[in-house]
């Protein structure tokens, strides 16, 4: 995982020049994502750099963690009229609060990095106890932690980790 955008945007710039190159010898090419193309990944910026060099681009959706969470754990991530809120763990602190604030259900995507801050705001909205993570859903080395509030804050997590959250509450 880079964190430099201008290292991702050298890394977009190189997979574009790849790609159109074999495109411009006749050969098809196929990206392999993890989720969906189209859900925090990065085939979205090489698609945007591919398709301006005029190439005509097929896109077959995937699974998202979240949804194979779920299904994995036989653990509903929405009914009726609640209000589910997707947020990057990466977006600033203030801006996950307001969010938890309203919304009924969450799905917080990345949370390696800012896992303890995620918790506290998660207990913050009495949403900890109820929720579960799973870090590299559907690959051998997954983990599955079903009630965060009792992990340490200092647990270390893999890029690939996923909360589903609910509010004690609803």
């Amino acid at each position: 995982m880079v964190l430099d955008d201008n290292e991702q945007s050298k890394g977009w710039e190189e997979a574009r020049r790849i790609i159109t190159g074999l495109l411009e010898e006749g050969k098809k090419v196929v990206f392999l994502t993890l989720g969906d193309p189209m859900f925090y990944s990065t085939y979205m910026y090489v698609y945007r750099l591919v398709e301006s060099a005029g190439f005509d681009i097929e896109t077959i959706p995937g699974v998202t963690a979240f949804c194979a969470i779920g299904s994995h754990l036989g653990y509903p991530i929405v009914e009726k009229e609640e209000v589910l809120a997707i947020i990057p763990a990466t977006a600033p602190k203030e801006k996950i609060d307001a969010v938890l604030a309203v919304a009924d259900d969450a799905v917080i995507m990345k949370v390696y990095r800012n896992f303890s801050e995620v918790q506290e705001t998660l207990r913050k909205h009495d949403m900890a106890e109820e929720a579960v993570m799973i870090s590299r859903v559907g690959l051998p080395e997954e983990e599955v932690y079903r009630n965060v509030d009792a992990l340490p804050s200092d647990t270390k997590l893999n890029y690939l980790s996923t909360i589903l959250a609910k509010r004690k509450d609803r």
